[in-house]
C-alpha cells in the first residue's frame, strides 16, 4: 500500500524515450566527485570527515550556517533526497568565496539537477543496513522546453536510520514527496520553486543508558530492544522560491524566501538511569505531546561586478532574517521500575500525563556589505561587516516571560594566495552570532532564555596540488564560544568558554586513472576554560569529543574488468570523555565497511548495483554521540546495498 503512490511515476517516467542523458545518478560516487575530504553527501552516501551536524566539534545546523543554492535558509527539518542532490561541507579554503559567512563552517544543500528538454528519472531500490528497504523515483520533465522544466520524485522507505546512526530494530517509515520547477524565461533570469514534504512514522524509539558512576555500562549481548508502543510521528516541510536575475552588465540579484515546518505529534525518550556495573537500573520513560517548530527565513543579495585590468572587483550588499516559532515542552516521565539492561523486556504503555508547553519566539534580521578582489588566478581578498539585531521571548508555564537581545555588528575577512602553480596560502577571520538555547525544566532558572554567544574563529593554512586531479589540504583553527552548564546552586549559566583548536587534513582526488582517495583528518581538542570549573563538576574537555579522528575512503576501478570497482572505508574516532566531568573515557576504536560497484545495463537502461558490508570487524563500543547518555555504537556488522537504474 505504501507503494502504490509511486508506481504511476514509475510508468509515467518510463514512457519517456530519447538520446541526451541530463541529471542521471547510476554514475554517483562520492569518492570521485568530491574536491576534499571534509564533507560531501551525493544520493545515499557520503564521505568526508564532517557532516552537517558536527563540523570542528560543532554543529553548522544548530549554529544556523545552512544554505540552499548558497542563500541563507533557517533549516527547522533536513530536506529530502528529493529536492537535493546532497550537500557539502565549507570550511577554510572551501569557505571562500561564500559571502557573509560564520564560524563552524557552512553546509550548503545543492538542488537537484534540473536537465534539459528531454525527460529523464532514476529508480533506486535499496536494502539494508538490517531492517532497511525502500524504492525512490526522482525525473525531470520538460514542460515547455528547457524553459520550465520539472524535476519531481517520491519516495517510500522503512528506514534504520536514528539521530544517532542506524540501528537493528531501530525501524520507521518514511514517505517523502517533492518538486523543484525552474522557468527560465530568458537568458538573464531564472526562477525556481521548492517543495518538499516528508513524513515519518511508527519510529521506534532508541533507548539511552545513563551510569551511575564514573563508568561505561556492561555490554549488552543482544544489542538493542525497543518498546514496541513507542512509536514517534514527525512530519517535516520546506517550501521556498528562489530568483535570480541579471539587472545589467555588472549587477545582479539573488533571492531567496523559506518556510520549513518540524512537527511532531508524539514522541519518546526511552531511558535507563542509575546503570550500575551489573546492569542494574531505573526504566523511566517520558511521553512528549505535540513539539513543532516554523519558520521563514529569506536573504536578498544586489552584487556588482567590475573589471579593472587584471582585477576583478565585487560589492555585495546584502539583507537576511528569519521569524521561528517553537512549541515545546509538557512531558511526562514515568518510572517503570527496576530492569536489568542485559535482559530488558517489553513494559506496558504507561499513562502519560501531559502539561502546557513554552511558546519560543525568535527574530533575527541582518543587514551587510562586503567587498571582494581577485587578481587574475593568483590572489583573493574579501571582507565584509553585518548588522544584527537579535530578539528572542520565551512563555513558559508557571515562571515569567523571558527575554533576551542583541544587536553585534559582525565582521570577516579571508584571504588566499598562490605562491607557485601548485601551492595556495589562505586565512581568515570570522565573528558569528548564535542563540544559547532554553535553561531546562529541571534548573532553578527553568525556562529563562540564555544570552545570544557572540562566537569567532580564526584559521590558516595551505592547498598542494599533487597533480591537477589530486590535492592536499592542510589547515589550523582556533574556535571560541560561551559554555553554558548547570552550577553547584542549580542555575543554568555561562560558565565559561569551549575553545575549538586543531589541524585539519584533507586529501582527495585521482591518484592514477583507476584509484581514487578521500581522507579526513581532524586532531584537535574542544577544550573547555572558565573560573571554578572542577567546583561545578565541569572537566577541560567537552563531551563526546575525541583528540583525534578520521575518515579514509579509496576507491579502485579494475582496468581489466571496466564495469566494476572496489572500495574500502576506515572511520576512526580517538578516546573521548563520556562524561561532563571526564570521570569516564570511552575507548578509541576504528571502523571498516567494504564495498563494491557493478555497472551494467537492465533492459537497454543503465545501471548500477552497489553493495556495502558495514562494520566489517564488528567493532562496538559506547559512545555519548556529545551527550550525557551512552549509546552502543554502531550496530553490529550488517549489509547495504542498492540499485540505480537511469531511464532515458
Amino acid at each position: 500500500m505504501a507503494r502504490s503512490g509511486i508506481i504511476p511515476l514509475v510508468v509515467a517516467f518510463a514512457t519517456f524515450q530519447a538520446s541526451p542523458v541530463f541529471a542521471q545518478h547510476a554514475s554517483d560516487n562520492p569518492i570521485l566527485s568530491a574536491d576534499d575530504g571534509f564533507g560531501l553527501t551525493v544520493g545515499l552516501e557520503s564521505v568526508g570527515i564532517y557532516n552537517p551536524g558536527m563540523v570542528r566539534g560543532f554543529s553548522p545546523i544548530t549554529a544556523g550556517n545552512v544554505r540552499i543554492d548558497g542563500m541563507y535558509f533557517d533549516l527547522q527539518g533536513a530536506p529530502s533526497n528529493r529536492v537535493i542532490e546532497g550537500s557539502a561541507i565549507h570550511v577554510g579554503i572551501s569557505e571562500i568565496g561564500y559571502a557573509f559567512p560564520a564560524p563552524t563552517g557552512i553546509v550548503d544543500y545543492n538542488l537537484r539537477n534540473v536537465g534539459g528538454d528531454t525527460p529523464t528519472a532514476t529508480i533506486i531500490a535499496n536494502v539494508g543496513p538490517y531492517d532497511a528497504w525502500g524504492i525512490s523515483i526522482d525525473g525531470s520533465v520538460p514542460l515547455i522546453g528547457n524553459t520550465l522544466v520539472l524535476p519531481i520524485g517520491a519516495s517510500s522507505q522503512i528506514s534504520t536510520q536514528s539521530n544517532f546512526g542506524p540501528y537493528p530494530g531501530i525501524t520507521s517509515r518514511v514517505t517523502n514527496v517533492g518538486a523543484t520547477p525552474q522557468w527560465t524565461p530568458n537568458s538573464k533570469v531564472t526562477v525556481r520553486a521548492i517543495v518538499d514534504w516528508q513524513q515519518t512514522s511508527d519510529a521506534k524509539t532508541l533507548p539511552e543508558f545513563f551510569t551511575a558512576g564514573d563508568f561505561l555500562p556492561p555490554p549488552i549481548a543482544k544489542g538493542y530492544v525497543p518498546q514496541n508502543w513507542a512509536k514517534g510521528r514527525n512530519q517535516t516541510m520546506n517550501l521556498g522560491g528562489l530568483v535570480g536575475a541579471q539587472l545589467t552588465d555588472a549587477w545582479s540579484l539573488r533571492a531567496g524566501v523559506f518556510r520549513s515546518t518540524n512537527d511532531s505529534p508524539v514522541g519518546f525518550a526511552d531511558l535507563y538511569t542509575g546503570v550500575e556495573p551489573s546492569g542494574q537500573s531505573e526504566h523511566v520513560v517520558v511521553g512528549y505531546p505535540d513539539q513543532n517548530t516554523s519558520s521563514t527565513s529569506g536573504e536578498m543579495r544586489l552584487t556588482g561586478t567590475f573589471m579593472t585590468g587584471d582585477w576583478r572587483h565585487q560589492l555585495i550588499f546584502m539583507a537576511r532574517g528569519r521569524d521561528t516559532t517553537a512549541n515545546y515542552g509538557g512531558e511526562d516521565a514515568v518510572d517503570l521500575g527496576p530492569v536489568n539492561i542485559g535482559t530488558i523486556i517489553q513494559a506496558p504503555e504507561p499513562d502519560f500525563t501531559y502539561s502546557a508547553r513554552a511558546i519560543d519566539r525568535a527574530e533575527l534580521w541582518s543587514v551587510g556589505a562586503a567587498y571582494r578582489v581577485d587578481w587574475k588566478t593568483t590572489g583573493v581578498l574579501e571582507m565584509g561587516i553585518q548588522k544584527e539585531d537579535y530578539r528572542e521571548t520565551v512563555d513558559s508555564p508557571g515562571t515569567p516571560e523571558s527575554e533576551v537581545s542583541a544587536q553585534p555588528f559582525r565582521a570577516y575577512a579571508n584571504a588566499a594566495y598562490a605562491v607557485a602553480p601548485q601551492l595556495t596560502l589562505y586565512a581568515g577571520y570570522t565573528q558569528g552570532l548564535e542563540n544559547s538555547g532554553v535553561a531546562p525544566n529541571y534548573v532553578q532558572n527553568s525556562g529563562a532564555v540564555l544570552p545570544a554567544s557572540l562566537t569567532w574563529q580564526v584559521d590558516a593554512g595551505a592547498r598542494y596540488a599533487i597533480t591537477p586531479k589530486l590535492k592536499i589540504i592542510a589547515g589550523v583553527f582556533d574556535l571560541q564560544k560561551p559554555y553554558f552548564n548547570v552550577d553547584t546552586n542549580n542555575i543554568d549559566r555561562e560558565l565559561g568558554v569551549q575553545q575549538a583548536r586543531g589541524i585539519e587534513l584533507s586529501v582527495a582526488g585521482e591518484v592514477t586513472e583507476d584509484f581514487h582517495v578521500n581522507v579526513g583528518v581532524l586532531d584537535g581538542r574542544v577544550g573547555i576554560t572558565g573560573p571554578d570549573l572542577a567546583a561545578e563538576g565541569v572537566g577541560s574537555v567537552a563531551v563526546g569529543q575525541p583528540r583525534l579522528q578520521y575518515v579514509a575512503t579509496a576507491n579502485y576501478d579494475f582496468p581489466w574488468w571496466k564495469p566494476a570497482s572496489v572500495d574500502v572505508s576506515a572511520t576512526h574516532f580517538g578516546t573521548a570523555p563520556e562524561s561532563v566531568d571526564n570521570g569516564v573515557y570511552a575507548p578509541a576504536a576504528t571502523f571498516l565497511s567494504i564495498g563494491g560497484r557493478y555497472k551494467f545495463a537492465a533492459l537497454g537502461e543503465n545501471s548500477t548495483l552497489r553493495l556495502q558490508v558495514q562494520n566489517v570487524l564488528a567493532t562496538k563500543v559506547w559512545t555519548s554521540i556529545y551527550t550525557p547518555g551512552f549509546f552502543q555504537w554502531p550496530g553490529p556488522r550488517t549489509i547495504f546495498a542498492y540499485i540505480t537504474t537511469d531511464l532515458q
